[in-house]
């Protein structure tokens, strides 16, 4: 039973999976985009930086092994960092669309009530979900209509 209600949870967060996951890419692709020109620029100056850094010394073998390390380590953590960056925009983007989409399901489900004729249906909409404006007008549109 708790197996059905993991995957009902699941179901229930994930409202219009298209449309999260493609906000959840754009995101993505704008990031990945971001992070490639960033490793770029970065690369590019590094190696700037460690040609001239090997143009003034002696100690070719020496330098060059403790810059590589270096450029190595930072590039290891911008990567990591990039990657929970990532991340975390999915997860950000599909919890915020499901506060957009989740409330058009509440909306459908009320004007389906009042077409049926069903006049005392109300809506509830969670803390923090959208369009809390919009379903004060419906609750009191369908109030407006049980008076008449």
């Amino acid at each position: 039973m708790s197996e059905t209600r993991h995957q009902r949870k699941i179901k229930n967060f994930l409202l219009q999976p298209l449309v999260q996951i493609k906000l959840g890419l754009y995101a993505t692709v704008v990031t990945v985009l971001f992070s490639v020109i960033m490793f770029g620029v970065l690369y590019a100056n590094f190696y700037r930086i460690y040609d001239m850094i090997l143009e003034l010394t002696d100690l070719r073998t020496e330098v060059t092994m403790v810059l590589d390390s270096y450029i190595a380590s930072l590039m290891g953590w911008l990567g990591a960092l990039v990657l929970l960056y990532v991340s975390l925009m999915i997860v950000l983007s599909i919890y915020y669309t499901h506060r957009l989409i989740g409330p058009t399901y509440a909306f459908r489900r009320h004007i389906q009530e009042l077409m049926n004729g069903n006049l005392s249906s109300r809506i509830t909409l969670r803390k923090g979900d959208a369009l809390h404006e919009v379903a004060d007008d419906l609750n009191a549109l369908a109030e407006y209509l049980a008076k008449k």
